[in-house]
């Protein structure tokens, strides 16, 4: 199974300035996820359908995981640069 992904506007907003070799560690890893996106970590317990997910060295993901719709939902793309 295959998931879709959306990013939330304040995730593309996140993106600006991005550069070009950690923009394509991002979408490298997104195609990872799409695929399983329950391999990430769940920073509380208590809500599991939100996960955090480190792409290539430099950068953080945050998003939902909705099963139901088979989507990941992106809210946050933190990124050293």
């Amino acid at each position: 199974m295959n998931y879709r992904v959306e990013f939330h506007a304040a995730a593309l907003a996140q993106l600006q300035g991005i550069p070009p070799a950690v923009f394509d560690a991002l979408v490298e890893h997104v195609a990872e996820l799409v695929r399983a996106p329950w391999d990430a970590q769940m920073p509380d317990q208590t809500e599991p359908a939100f996960r955090q997910s480190v792409f290539g060295s430099v950068g953080l993901l945050s998003f939902y995981v909705d099963d139901d719709r088979e989507l990941i939902r992106i809210f946050d793309v933190t990124w050293a640069g």
